[in-house]
């Protein structure tokens, strides 16, 4: 919070429409953003992509507790989702049929007022949303590009349904490619705007690491499962475990979350 009162001490003359314009100018890197502030432009601003700032009363209040919270959040769909409570899912690209099973099935006992947040990849991203659906639970999708393309692109249907349904959302404008390091600065979002991080499969050195990372920097609750000693992609679980995560021994225990 303190970060965020220092940001806020920078901007406070400044204007959502300001942000926005610096957001697309940028592509959305948060530091070349934070520089450009210190010498905004003298125009006006024009802009026709839909979006909220970290000035705007609708901006969420979890965001403002980041190191580096977006400036501005780009999105596709109903902002009401950002209000509900939220779980985050998030895992390996290349999940055990175990991990995606025990998924399938914890789904039936969750919370069917939850809002399902992940990253939209494939593997565990892609079956938090498709769970999501399935059970008409809301869903945010939170992209590592600008709204204008899917990645990957066998999501591109489940991408349009939760664009058109619930909520799509991005710190980078359109145009804007899904860069490697973006993935991990997306990460921070996810972590953020999830009450709790369930973790269904990852291996010790991932992506999925970096979003618990995040979470804790945040004191979110991490929770996982259990995975057999001989799967790489459940090293990182079993290690979460072994330092403390909150741990789910059987799928009914989904209801707790």
């Amino acid at each position: 919070m303190k970060d965020f009162l220092v940001i806020v001490s920078i901007i406070i003359m400044l204007t959502s429409s300001l942000l926005i314009h610096l957001a697309i100018c940028h592509q959305g890197n948060y530091f070349a953003i934070k520089k450009a502030l210190d010498n905004p432009p003298n125009i006006k601003y024009y802009h026709t992509q839909k979006a909220i700032t970290i000035l705007d009363p609708q901006y969420p209040n979890c965001l403002k507790h980041l190191t580096q919270p977006p400036w501005v959040l780009f999105y596709e769909g109903n902002l009401h989702c950002l209000k509900g409570p939220s779980l985050g899912i998030v895992g390996s690209r290349y999940p055990s049929v175990y991990a995606k099973t025990v998924l399938h099935q914890g789904f039936s006992f969750l919370n069917k007022n939850l809002v399902i947040v992940s990253g939209g990849a494939d593997g565990i991203d892609g079956c938090a949303h498709f769970g999501a659906l399935q059970h008409n639970m809301a869903t945010i999708w939170v992209c590592a590009h600008g709204l204008d393309r899917v990645y990957p692109h066998k999501h591109e249907e489940l991408f349009k349904t939760i664009k058109e349904n619930y909520l799509v959302i991005s710190e980078y404008p359109l145009n804007t490619l899904p860069l490697p390091h973006h993935f991990i600065e997306r990460n921070r979002i996810v972590a953020a705007l999830s009450d709790k991080l369930l973790v269904m499969s990852a291996s010790l050195k991932s992506g999925t690491m970096h979003s618990v990372k995040y979470a804790l920097e945040l004191n979110k609750e991490i929770v996982t499962i259990p995975h057999p000693i001989n799967e790489n992609c459940g090293e990182g679980c079993n290690h979460l475990i072994e330092n403390g995560a909150s741990m789910l021994t059987n799928v009914s225990e989904f209801a707790t979350l």
